[in-house]
């Protein structure tokens, strides 16, 4: 975001407590930094004097999900309210049935909240469950995905590929034999691994869902899930990192027979129906 406002002419900032930016058109700040009270008395000074137009979050469909316990204070956003300014949520994974809710967390009066909607279905996006027999181990698991990245890489000449799985120690496993960056969480030099993903220095990367949001990289040509994702929410969000300049890109998921009845179980609903076309691994 930094680096479009550069490219436009818009002076834009990363939020610094210590270094109110008072002048900046665009200001940049964490959830976690968002709801402190530093932030708050920012705002208030600049809702004082009328230099406030209003408060984007991006990503908002996140207040509502509890998987994101290292964001959690993006649930708590919903106190920026008091600032008493036009407030913007975008999303492209926001059902209608979780609208009451999220407006809810947020304080919103619902006749008070204009909604806009466009079709969110990625046409160029090709979609794929690779079924895998639930005797096989999981290093057998793990060789076929392996296979299935070299075969992509060596398919897609310049784009880059995209693997998730739910586990840090999983990530590491792969990514050390992809020869790759693992990106989590509490990975360490998480901004220079996304740099050389971003520049194509590194055409692909194994992560957790801490890369399912707020990254826009235009080539990412194939997005593998080596396990079931925590949401069909989640699924959205990470698949649709691929094709986001366009051009025809894949989304293939690893399912080993018995895992989605597991996963069903766990989210208490039924999440058949993702995916009509299935292949054996």
């Amino acid at each position: 975001m930094a680096q479009r406002c550069k490219k436009l002419g818009i002076s834009c900032v990363e939020w610094q407590s210590r270094r109110p930016p008072d002048a900046a058109a665009v200001v940049l700040v964490t959830p976690e930094s968002a709801v402190g009270e530093e932030f708050a008395t920012f705002l208030n000074r600049l809702r004082a004097t009328r230099q406030l137009d209003r408060i984007i979050i991006d990503e908002c469909h996140i207040v509502l999900n509890r998987q994101y316990t290292f964001r959690k204070q993006m649930q708590q956003l919903g106190k920026l309210v008091a600032v008493e300014t036009q407030m913007v949520m975008l999303t492209a994974t926001l059902p209608p049935s979780e609208e009451d809710e999220l407006f809810r967390r947020m304080h919103f009066e619902r006749g008070q909240v204009r909604m806009f909607r466009a079709p969110t279905a990625r046409s160029n996006i090709a979609y794929r469950v690779v079924r895998v027999e639930k005797e096989r181990k999981r290093q057998e698991v793990e060789a076929t995905v392996l296979a299935m990245v070299q075969q992509k890489v060596r398919k897609y000449k310049s784009g880059k590929i995209v693997v998730y799985g739910n586990s840090v120690p999983k990530v590491k496993g792969l990514a050390e034999k992809l020869k790759c960056h693992a990106y989590h969480h509490h990975a360490v030099g998480k901004a220079s691994m996304l740099e050389e993903f971003m520049g194509g220095k590194q055409r692909v990367i194994v992560a957790t869902s801490a890369l399912g949001m707020g990254v826009d990289v235009p080539d990412i040509r194939c997005i593998v899930h080596m396990d079931w994702p925590f949401s069909v929410l989640d699924y959205a969000q990470e698949s649709g990192r691929a094709g986001r300049d366009g051009e025809r890109s894949e989304a293939i998921m690893m399912v080993q027979d018995g895992e989605q009845r597991a996963a069903d179980d766990k989210q208490g609903r039924r999440s058949s129906g993702w995916c009509e076309h299935t292949s054996k691994a």
